[in-house]
This record gives structure tokens, sequence and C-alpha cells, in this order.
């Protein structure tokens, strides 16, 4: 059990290296009411393909989404009518990424990691099970296809990526879905859910040693092998430059996004934290950018946002939000980027910008469900939750206005929009 201290934030975790190779993050928090624990497996949709000793399995769109619903399933009950005698509340969600299933409770730690790791190491399909889900799952989709402001990220992720699994949606298609069957699944599980690529990260009022006394007697060693999964070449160029769809909104939707090429599985932290620091500076209200919209009324203060999308072999800068001009507001976008490239970041800029992200970043660790989910997308890509905190006040200007030159390509800019149904 190693600590690891950060003396800024004045706390600590514990972390746990498993010789079954399940990864343990311990967070306690004192006077806390509430625990939250998630045990995340390193598989998420973008894992359609995987290499095995007979050589490339190739699996439906939307298989690992599918899994998660699945796996809540028992032999005699279901997990969430186990779940609610703890008094616990229970999810799951399926990412890009990762699939994870978590729970929260105020009492009763102990009884719910017990049934969180029970029926995650214990699959039960069955055809009649995996038909049932279909239609529930089918719904699910129709749902998604339903909201504008998933369907406009599809879309760009669709522009932007020509290869990159990334691309296709998270629960798949109706057609996709259909190619699902219990033997999918159990292979599926059996190359992606093995301890060692897996993460369990609890943050909560109890005592660590106690608590990992208890998740030890649960663990039921596996001696599964970690499967990689294969990605295909992603060229350094655009699907498409703009796509667009009508549905039932009054003001256009859009986003607009630049793509970056990676050459690493994942940007490293201390790139990640330059990528924020230089959205943060173009979003800063006092900034060219949000000036010039909010004057030329392109844009909606409340909705207005940016992100830094990344994961394994992908990484976009994304503006959403409404506009009543979606193309002209993507214009006002690609020349204020280009000027920053040019002119670079100011050094009052860069200071607010600071503050803003490690006033963000502190605000983390006042909630013990964005401490645990925090440090599961942090231990499959290699990160550690303190880092920000300890990279952030030694960052310098000069190595920001350096990370610039490589960003904001024009030529890998996508523009995807929703318009009204009525235009």
């Amino acid at each position: 059990m190693r600590i690891v201290e950060n003396l800024r934030l004045g706390e600590k975790y514990f972390f746990i290296n498993h010789y079954s190779g399940l990864k343990i993050y311990l967070y306690p928090k004192k006077n806390y009411s509430t625990s939250y624990a998630v045990l995340g497996v390193n598989y998420g949709s973008i894992n359609e393909r995987y290499k095995t000793s007979s050589g490339v399995v190739k699996t439906p769109a939307g298989t690992a989404h599918y899994l998660e619903h699945k796996l809540f399933e028992t032999e005699e009950s279901d997990a969430f009518l186990l779940f609610s005698k703890t008094g616990a509340s229970a999810n799951a969600y399926t990412s890009f990424d990762k699939t994870a299933y978590l729970f929260s409770c105020n009492s009763n730690l102990k009884e719910s990691l017990a049934i969180l790791i029970d029926f995650v190491q214990n699959p039960y399909f069955t055809e009649k099970g995996v038909e049932k889900e279909r239609g529930i799952i089918a719904q699910e989709i129709k749902m998604y296809q339903d909201s504008p402001e998933w369907v406009v990220f599809v879309n760009l992720l669709e522009s932007l990526y020509i290869n990159h699994p990334v691309r296709t949606d998270i629960t798949g298609s109706e057609k996709s879905i259909s190619e699902i069957t219990p033997e999918i699944l159990y292979d599926c599980y059996n190359n992606f859910y093995a301890l060692q690529n897996m993460s369990l990260c609890i943050a909560g009022n109890f005592e660590p040693k106690e608590i990992f006394e208890f998740i030890e007697n649960r663990i039921k060693i596996d001696n599964k092998n970690k499967t990689e999964a294969i990605f295909p070449f992603e060229p350094e160029r655009v699907a498409n430059s703009f796509a667009f769809k009508k549905m039932e909104v009054i003001t256009p939707v859009f986003n607009f996004g630049f793509k970056e090429p990676v050459k690493e599985k994942f940007i490293n932290t201390r790139s990640l934290i330059i990528s924020e620091i230089i959205l943060c500076v173009l979003m800063l209200k006092s900034g060219a950018m949000y000036n010039r919209l909010l004057e030329n009324e392109l844009i909606n203060t409340s909705d207005f946002s940016c992100e830094y999308f990344n994961g394994p072999y992908f990484a976009s800068a994304i503006f959403s939000g409404e506009s009543k001009d979606p193309k002209r507001t993507s214009e006002i976008i690609l020349e204020e980027t280009s000027n920053l490239v040019s002119k670079g970041i100011e050094a009052n800029e860069f200071d607010r910008a600071k503050k803003s992200l490690y006033a963000e970043t502190i605000s983390v660790f006042d909630s013990v469900s964005s401490i645990a989910n925090t440090m599961l997308d942090f231990s499959f890509s290699g990160r550690k939750i303190f880092d920000f905190l300890e990279i952030l006040p030694e960052l310098k200007l000069e190595e920001v206005n350096e990370s610039l030159k490589n960003k904001f390509n024009s030529k890998l800019s996508a523009l995807s929009v929703i318009l009204p149904a009525a235009v």
C-alpha cells in the first residue's frame, strides 16, 4: 500500500497495485457522509478490434455498451435489486474508452462493495436475456438520435476522423446490435475484463486498511492476460469539413472542432494541461474571441463552451453551443485562434487562465464522486490525480506559446450543425 500525498492540498490517497493485476485507489475523506466507489474496465466503444491467438476479431459497434447492460443481470437476481437492499444508489456507463460500474452510499460500504465486485466478476449471458435487452438498447439508441446535442457531436467526430472508431456512436446502431450474441459478449468479457485491465477507485469516509483487506478477500483471481485493442491508421486530414442535419430545434446547434495529429497512445499530462490553458485563454470573457462572438450576438452565454476531447490515439479541441449563424461563428473562431497562434498568449491572459484552471482543479476534491471518477480516468492513461496541482504552478508562458504553434490547423477543422427542421 503506497501513500501518495499532496502538500498544497493537504490530502493523500492510498494506491495498491494488487498482485491480481487490479489497481486499487483509496481516497479517505474524513467528515464526509457519502462514499463513492467505481470499478472501471479499460474497454470502451472504440475497442472494436482486438487480437487473439486465432487472429484479429472485429466486434459489432455498441458491443461494450451492450455488455455493460447485461452484466447487471445475475443468474439468481439483478444487481440493482441487490444494491437497493444495502441502500446504495448504483449505476454504470460506457464511454469511448472505458466501462464503469459505480455506486454511492451513506452506509453499508462493505456490503455494497461486495455486490459490485461479485457481479462484475460473474457474467451471466443467455440467449433469452440478450434478446430481451435488444429492444431496450434500441430504444436508448433512438433516444440519443433524438438529442440534437448528441447528434451534432457524433456528426462532428464522423467529420474529423476517417478510420478511428471514435467516429462511431457509443451505443452502435439498431443494425449493429442485432448482430450481438451471448458468445460475442462472453468473448469480449473474457478478453477485456481481466483484473489487470481494471481499476477500483473509492472515495469517502472509511479506514483504508480495513477496506483494502475487505476488497482483497472478495477478489476472484482470474489469471487472464490483458488484451490490447487494435487501432487503425488515422490520416492527418479530416473526412469532411462540414456536416448538417435538420431536427426539431428553434436555434441552430453547432460543434466546431480542430483535429490534432496524435503519435502516442495518450497525450502526456503536461501537454494536456497546456492544451487546457490555451482553451481557457480563448474562453476568457475578457478575451477577443468571446467578445467578438458576443457583440455579434452569435452565441448564447449560457451554453457556449469548449473542451479538449482526448483519449487513445485521438485528440481534438471542440467548441459548442447555439448560434443563429454557425458558419459565421466558426469563421470568427478560426480567425481568433489563428490570431492567437500568430501573436501568442499575453502574460496577463496566461495568469488568469492558470488561476481559473487551478480553481477548477481544486473543486474536484470537494466531491467524492469527482475524485473517484477522475482517479479512474487517470489510471488508464498513466496519470495521477495530483499531477495538475503539481505541474500547473510551474508552467511558463514561453512553453505554452511554443505549444501553440501546433494548434488550430484550419485544414484539420470541421463544422457540424443541427438546423431547425423548418429551414
